[in-house]
């Protein structure tokens, strides 16, 4: 396991680094759509594989989300998005019903895969078209984020004893938390020495301090559905890690901190 990791991540680093600061900005727009994708079908495979058009509904509902994001970018264009994918979900479900308590209880499964698959990643693009630094923020969350994961990992190997959460995440230790905690710190704030300077000691480690607190209930929110639904991975995409969601769990939350974050301390208002 810990060899297909250092692998993946010697493959993907290079790849994101020339992604996010050489690569055009479409590929990289076309990049997070192609990801939202992926996630919304491994969504689909986990919570809805007994349900028939499942899958159709929310890909076709999440995709429109995020492709409002994406291209559009106006809030008018995002909020005719999320109309759709509403209205799509309920009137499919009440052409189809036949027994209405499930019925009712499925359409809420697609549409939290919607929102939950289709809405949180593309916030990389709008972070990456920030008008300043958007590629230093997108760097600084990738960077934390995967610092936490890795003081998480070996910290957890190294020290773990006590349970975190066992009903959600049975691997997950209280000291691994911490070691995740501390490691997002330093190279949250190392990071922001190099590439986000006009951030001070203090902004910088308590940024860094939320985004590891937010990955890390991004984490266990992924590890509850996939208990919900008696899954080990959503997907097997990348080797080491699982699938998309698997990979993006802990970047979710954090991106759209960021963004909001960014916007309303640092003066970008305007939208992407």
């Amino acid at each position: 396991m810990l060899r297909w990791r250092l692998i993946t991540a010697a493959v993907a680093i290079p790849f994101l680094l020339w992604l996010i600061y050489r690569g055009p900005l479409w590929f990289l727009n076309a990049f997070v759509l192609a990801m939202t994708f992926i996630a919304l079908r491994e969504y689909s495979a986990m919570a809805l594989r007994k349900v028939r058009g499942g899958t159709t509904a929310v890909t076709a509902g999440g995709m429109t989300i995020a492709l409002a994001m994406g291209l559009g970018g106006s809030g008018t264009a995002i909020s005719a998005g999320i109309v759709l994918c509403l209205c799509g979900v309920l009137i499919g479900t009440l052409a189809t019903a036949k027994d209405m308590e499930r019925s009712v209880g499925t359409a809420g499964q697609i549409l939290l895969g919607c929102l939950y698959g289709g809405m949180l990643l593309p916030h990389f693009i709008w972070v990456r078209a920030l008008p300043q630094g958007g590629p230093d923020w997108v760097t600084f969350i990738l960077a934390t984020v995967m610092a936490g994961d890795a003081g998480g990992y070996f910290g957890g190997r190294a020290f773990g004893n006590r349970k975190l959460w066992p009903a959600v995440s049975p691997k997950k230790t209280v000291e691994g938390s911490i070691a995740s905690f501390f490691a997002s710190v330093v190279v949250g704030m190392a990071a922001a020495r190099v590439i986000l300077t006009e951030l001070g000691w203090v902004e910088s480690l308590l940024v860094a301090a939320v985004v590891n607190v937010l990955a890390q209930l991004g984490d266990l929110l992924e590890s509850m559905l996939k208990r919900a639904h008696h899954a080990t991975d959503s997907g097997w995409i990348f080797p080491g890690h699982g699938g998309v969601l698997d990979r993006t769990d802990s970047l979710v939350l954090p991106v759209v901190f960021i963004y909001y974050y960014a916007i309303l301390t640092h003066g970008y208002l305007t939208p992407p």
